[in-house]
């Protein structure tokens, strides 16, 4: 029988799940990537970035779509990471260089620079400068962004990069917010992806409830759910989380053998995944019979949510929120007990994370800034009772994907926030 909890998950169309493989489309409509363009290049125009390198591949799955699962970041030597997206401040186009040509992207202008793809080539990023001053998109003096940020290019790579660009002239900067604040803010394309997400990550959450037994291991749980968002349509997400004990104290531990028993409070931690957008839902569970500091525990992580989606309203400063709700976290008597409430930026992410730029704590009492429209966040409530008098720690860990709008914050996820208890 399906439990409680469950009961309101949406079902997926099955045309949804599956897609022929010549007929993969891209994720978006011409229209989409081209509004993200202009965006991208408002964004330099105000940073004062006149061409732009981009190597992240959130950013270049951003602009025009292509994914793929290796970007060379740690490999051997003799396979150069160059997959490069290029924008100009002054040009209503993009250059697309050295992706794997036979996967399909929005990008009309690909070129491969160098010997070969993957190929070691002492002069590659010199090849590509070159062909930058052919296009008129590099002068002396042009100022270029580098995105010093990502992982990608590795640092002994980047270096030949910037020294390229450095010896034709260019100023080099750091160009990495240029596309971290452009994506902060959803389009409506991207918030109806990540909605489906989230029903996506439900049918894991669900799954991990209707087949969880004590004896089971953290990773045959994350197998489990990834398994059922997988047969849905899902895609595999950019951290591979799975599941939070109570012990030892991390809430990041990879899928492992490690052993759930009856009566131990768990959580479980997923990202539903389309089209590379990423819905956060965290709920704890607990099989046989919850101690009653268990249930107020998550009783006033539940109602934080609560408080959360009333005063998260566009246009609040952030400041306000924060107080709200630590005062919500002392009157129920949980705040002693937290380890990080806040919540980060979601959106298009590629292993090995899914975090976004926008970041922010509860604990924070002065933050800057105000809570922007359309802008989408996981929020998190992480509490832990490690009183010796329990045989195993309780723990209130809950996370939902929200949209922030003019009247509230809107969860995605069709699951309470509240402990689920499960037993025979």
């Amino acid at each position: 029988m399906t439990h409680h909890a469950f009961t309101n998950i949406a079902k997926i169309d099955a045309a949804l799940t599956r897609t022929p493989t010549h007929s993969y489309p891209v994720a978006f409509e011409p229209d989409e990537y081209q509004r993200r363009l202009t965006r991208c290049r408002e964004q330099m125009s105000a940073l004062g970035i006149e061409l732009l390198y981009v190597t992240a591949p959130e950013g270049q799955c951003y602009l025009h779509g292509y994914e793929v699962s290796w970007y060379q970041a740690a490999s051997t030597r003799h396979w150069i990471p160059a997959t490069a997206t290029v924008v100009h401040v002054d040009h209503d186009r993009l250059i697309f260089i050295n992706g794997e040509d036979p996967v399909p992207c929005a990008a009309h202008d690909r070129r491969s620079v160098g010997a070969a793809t993957f190929g070691a080539d002492d002069e590659l990023f010199e090849r590509v400068v070159r062909m930058l001053q052919d296009e008129a998109w590099l002068r002396d003096g042009t100022v270029v962004g580098l995105e010093y940020w990502s992982y990608l290019p590795p640092p002994a790579v980047s270096h030949r990069l910037h020294a390229a660009f450095r010896t034709q002239g260019a100023e080099v900067v750091d160009g990495s917010d240029v596309l971290r604040l452009v994506r902060q803010t959803k389009s409506e394309a991207e918030i109806e992806t990540l909605e489906h997400a989230a029903r996506i990550g439900d049918i894991g959450m669900a799954a991990v409830a209707e087949t969880f037994r004590p004896g089971m291991t953290h990773a045959q749980v994350y197998a489990e759910a990834l398994y059922a968002m997988m047969q849905v349509g899902g895609e595999v997400p950019g951290i591979a989380q799975g599941v939070q004990p109570g012990w030892p104290a991390s809430t990041h531990l990879l899928p492992s053998r490690r052993q759930i028993s009856e009566g131990e409070p768990f959580a479980v931690d997923v990202a539903g995944v389309y089209k590379r957008y990423h819905a956060n839902i965290d709920r704890t569970f607990i099989w046989g019979e919850p101690s009653a500091e268990l249930i107020r525990m998550n009783n006033a992580a539940q109602q934080a949510l609560e408080v959360l989606q009333q005063v998260a309203c566009a246009g609040t400063p952030l400041r306000d929120v924060n107080k709200v709700l630590r005062n919500h976290y002392v009157e129920t008597d949980i705040w002693h007990l937290h380890n990080y409430c806040g919540g980060y930026e979601l959106g298009i992410a590629f292993a090995p994370d899914w975090v976004g730029e926008y970041e922010w704590s509860v604990a924070d009492e002065a933050p800057d800034g105000l809570i922007e429209q359309n802008l989408v966040t996981n929020y998190e409530n992480t509490f832990r009772n490690d009183d010796p008098s329990f045989e195993f720690v309780q723990i209130a860990f809950s996370r939902d994907t929200l949209v922030y709008g003019k009247t509230g914050a809107r969860r995605l996820s069709a699951i309470p926030v509240e402990l689920i208890v499960l037993g025979p």
